[in-house]
């Protein structure tokens, strides 16, 4: 297992002897054997022999056998420093007959001297030098970590869009680009050296004077924010706020101070609306600006304002073209058919990627009588283009569902239900079909069918008829905490189990997703106090419906409850969809923020689709990624999704946040995320959800 290999690599030992005797060779391993070494030996006799092996592999430590013919111990000293610029501890032993004292065996370049008949001896001054030279590789590969961090971190400060300086005894040591462009200067050589004094207004010049002299003594006792009037290199004043916290730049300890302006704000606030309303993968609208949309378009059409129809696309084969280019291929195909939607649209019209393999559009001034033409017209524009990815010519077609909005529409939620069932009617049809929905007589609309909804779950609640199911999540790399992700699934009144796609959407449509959340993480964090007073160390996952990020009243009601319980901390990690955190931006961030003051941990579900994922990351707090389950997906054989894991992998290191991957589907793709550093794995190839908290999580550990 994982673990089991990491700990016996730990106690490996890689040792090249200059001997012309297997006798001395088998001793030291043997020597190390007892001292919980497993030893493997290069036998050497001469100069070649040792060049020929440094080629190879780079010991952790060489012992020369003094009084050797054909190298003396100067040349093994002088070949390996010829040979590689890696650092090898030379230790000179002596054998009977051929000494030599500790003194000239140092001076001429070895780390010490030991002798054969003396065992003890040599093991310990093997053991010292290699824990002394492991340590200090060690060292070296941190200080390269911490320049490399800190050119990093430089870059970040540069392409910041915040200005951002740092100062030192009140002078200005660095400041990036956004701040000279903010205050009026070329380059930051410019400030260098100028007072920051001089960047603030004349009015509240002494109070930030007594705030320096005080940053002399202690910052940390210091405001980290203040309102202030500034002033640009023209001596025009405008109203900012500073914020300071304690940094170093080469090693000094200085302040970093950022500046925040109504601008900065502004700019913000466009931004997240920008962000909240667009789809990362095609640029297009988003489902929810879609969802939006459409009910203002029904709410003006029952007003008698507007006619217009809400067309369903769906790409036929999309599923066969992911798994022949991948997910970053297939993301890839849906921008250049979104570049081909967009022209033959109106100018007024709403298209959006509503979800997966399915656009969307509300097309305006659209009746029964013109729709078919302009569903065609879309149908051809799919079937005529021809996208070339990754050396392959790529077509689809498409099936179309249409519902159509007119003043006798009911409400927005029964026009999505028929554009809904159109489309599944057009699919089931076949490839090019398109079916506009034709209401039947008698038929239930959406709020009907969800006022039965409605009263099933709240039927189940009062009766408590809900269950949690539990799934392990497991590190690959040795760690045996017991980590679940909890499921719900509720019970009808003969106790046969009702899936969560058969109630959840219903809940989410209404409102009653609240209470199902709030029944959920009560009966986890019971079940959670449990398990940590039975010696268990759990913890779970746990998903939050998009209608609890709105809930103004969860967090005080969660402080409670974690109180109320002794839940230990970061026990309890919290889900959010990906695409539910995009169009809620605002709320998921601030539950983010506060879930983390609360001692929690919050995790982004289904991530890694779209051409920049790690956009979200500036405004969320996440601990946890959860990779989209399609990158899983013929994982061990697809090169394009090995490539897509491995960037997503390889990010989230250098950001410092933990991976996992979900719906793993065989024993081969276990291997393959472990390589590519993947930290947990979840996916019913290792364990189907379970009403019983009984995975062997040391089974992964060794």
């Amino acid at each position: 297992t994982f673990g089991k290999q990491a700990v016996e690599k730990e106690k490996k030992i890689e040792i090249f002897i200059i001997d012309d005797s297997f006798n001395n060779e088998e001793n030291v391993v043997k020597i190390m054997r007892a001292s919980g070494y497993a030893a493997h030996t290069t036998r050497l006799e001469d100069d070649e022999d040792l060049i020929d092996a440094l080629q190879k592999k780079i010991p952790d430590i060489l012992l020369y056998s003094n009084g050797m013919d054909l190298i003396s111990l100067a040349e093994t000293i002088q070949c390996i420093e010829k040979t590689t610029s890696e650092a090898v501890p030379v230790i000179s032993v002596n054998r009977p007959g051929h000494e030599m004292s500790v003194v000239d065996a140092m001076r001429t370049g070895a780390k010490d001297l030991s002798a054969y008949d003396t065992p003890e001896h040599l093991e310990m001054v093997v053991h010292r030098e290699v824990t002394s030279h492991n340590s200090l590789a060690k060292a070296q590969l941190l200080e390269s970590s911490i320049k490399e961090s800190e050119k990093r971190c430089e870059a970040l400060l540069d392409s910041s869009r915040d200005a951002i300086a740092y100062i030192h005894e009140g002078m200005h040591v660095y400041s990036n680009h956004s701040y000279l462009e903010l205050f009026g200067f070329e380059e930051s050589e410019d400030l260098e050296g100028m007072p920051i004094l001089d960047m603030v207004g004349t009015d509240d010049r002494d109070t930030f004077k007594s705030f320096l002299r005080d940053s002399h003594k202690s910052i940390t006792d210091l405001p980290n924010k203040m309102e202030l009037n500034l002033s640009n290199s023209d001596g025009t004043e405008f109203k900012g706020a500073m914020e300071f916290s304690p940094a170093s730049i080469e090693g000094e300890p200085c302040m970093q101070v950022i500046i925040r302006t109504q601008n900065n704000n502004k700019e913000l606030e466009e931004q997240l609306a920008l962000l909240s309303q667009t789809d990362s993968v095609t640029g297009l609208y988003n489902r929810q600006f879609f969802m939006d949309s459409m009910q203002n378009t029904v709410s003006l059409a029952i007003e008698g304002k507007l006619s217009a129809a809400v067309l369903l696309i769906h790409l036929d084969n999309f599923q066969d073209i992911k798994q022949s280019i991948g997910v970053v291929g297939a993301d890839q195909f849906l921008n250049e058919v979104a570049r081909q939607f967009e022209s033959v649209v109106g100018s007024k019209d709403i298209l959006s990627h509503f979800e997966g393999s399915t656009f969307s559009i509300i097309a305006h001034n659209q009746t029964s009588t013109s729709i078919d033409a302009y569903a065609k017209n879309i149908n051809k524009i799919v079937q005529d283009y021809i996208a070339n990815i990754k050396d392959q010519s790529l077509n689809t077609t498409a099936s179309i569902g249409v519902s159509l909005i007119d003043k006798n529409v009911p409400d927005s939620s029964e026009v999505l239900l028929r554009a809904e069932r159109a489309v599944k009617e057009a699919i089931n049809k076949g490839p090019t079909s398109i079916i506009v929905y034709q209401p039947k007589e008698g038929e239930l609309t959406q709020k009907e069918i969800d006022a039965k909804a409605i009263n099933n779950i709240k039927s189940a609640l009062k009766d408590n008829r809900f269950v949690l199911y539990f799934q392990p999540v497991i590190s690959l790399h040795g760690d045996t905490d017991e980590r679940y992700e909890v499921f719900v699934r509720m019970l009808d009144k003969k106790g046969e189990i009702i899936m969560p796609s058969d109630f959840l959407p219903a809940a989410d449509r209404t409102g009653m997703s609240l209470a199902i959340d709030r029944w959920v993480l009560l009966n986890t964090i019971t079940t959670l106090t449990q398990c940590w007073k039975d010696g268990k160390r759990t913890l779970f996952f746990v998903k939050l419906a998009a209608n609890s990020l709105k809930d103004t009243s969860l967090m005080t009601w969660l402080k409670d409850q974690l109180k109320k319980y002794n839940v230990p901390k970061n026990s309890l990690i919290f889900e959010v969809k990906e695409s539910v955190a995009v169009t809620s931006l605002k709320y998921t961030a601030k539950v983010a923020k506060s879930l983390q003051a609360l001692n929690c941990s919050f995790a982004l579900d289904d991530f890694g689709t779209g051409s920049n994922p790690f956009e979200l990351l500036k405004h969320i707090p996440a601990d946890y990624l959860k990779l989209e389950s399609s990158f899983m997906q013929e994982l061990s054989t697809s090169n394009e999704n090995q490539e897509a894991v491995k960037a997503i992998t390889d990010k989230a290191i250098e950001l410092n946040k933990l991976t996992i991957a979900q719906c793993v589907q065989d024993a081969t793709s276990l291997s393959v995320l472990w390589g590519m550093g993947i930290n947990f794995i979840q996916g019913n190839f290792l364990q189907e959800p379970s009403p019983t908290l009984d995975y062997d999580f040391t089974s992964m550990a060794g």
